[in-house]
């Protein structure tokens, strides 16, 4: 019963072209929505690292003809998926790959925009997501913008929600639905040498700790 009112929830929360879509959801989508509005003025060459369908670099693409996107994932039939919808929606130019994120195949300073969004809550370890922000420094250049989100440990109830996902969600049986508290994250930043320049929170806030926090880093100048 909880989980047949789940998935209907989950469904009538998903926007509408995205019901039934692996990477849709209520929450990844206002993720989705903030990183395209820090992405809506930016130029040049964009990668987003676990593109999965494509949800997010499709929208990019309509609203943001300036910027060359690249997309990679760790799933062939996802890359697969994102194709085939960016040919019906007569999206040309983006270069999809396989790809795994902490071992990213392009070479130095590449990128002016890196994007890891909906992905760190889902890799199984620190070290995993620390090889990925590294790797996102080393492919963008010395002014790019890299912009990623993390699940907020402080948050009581997203706390409860994970803890008891696997009772009302079989979708994510197999996931580690991991959270990080916001001042380990910016450690690993600063051992990185990155700078947080713009930082969001997203969704409900108890005692004013938000569920998500979105962040735009820069390398250290100099």
């Amino acid at each position: 019963m909880i989980k047949t009112i789940y998935s209907w929830f989950h469904r009538i929360s998903s926007r509408p072209q995205e019901r039934g879509e692996y990477s849709s959801g209520h929450w990844q989508d206002l993720i989705r929505k903030s990183a395209l509005d820090f992405c809506r003025k930016k130029e040049g060459c964009l990668l987003e690292i676990g593109c999965g369908e494509g949800l997010f670099i499709r929208q990019l693409a309509k609203i943001n003809p300036r910027l060359a996107i690249w997309g990679v994932d760790n799933s062939e039939d996802r890359l697969d998926r994102a194709s085939l919808k960016a040919q019906e929606e007569g999206i040309n130019g983006l270069k999809l790959s396989f790809q795994q994120a902490p071992e990213l195949k392009f070479e130095n300073d590449y990128f002016d925009v890196v994007v890891c969004i909906n992905v760190f809550f889902n890799m199984h370890s620190l070290e995993m997501v620390k090889q990925t922000l590294y790797q996102m420094k080393r492919v963008s250049s010395n002014s790019a913008s890299l912009i990623f989100d993390f699940r907020n440990s402080h948050n009581l109830l997203l706390r409860v929600k994970y803890g008891l996902a696997k009772y009302y969600d079989p979708s994510v049986s197999d996931l580690p639905l991991k959270t990080y508290s916001p001042k380990l994250i910016k450690r690993i930043l600063k051992e990185l040498d990155l700078t947080v320049v713009k930082q969001r929170p997203l969704g409900f806030s108890l005692f004013g700790l938000a569920p998500i926090i979105i962040i735009e880093a820069k390398k250290h100048a100099g």
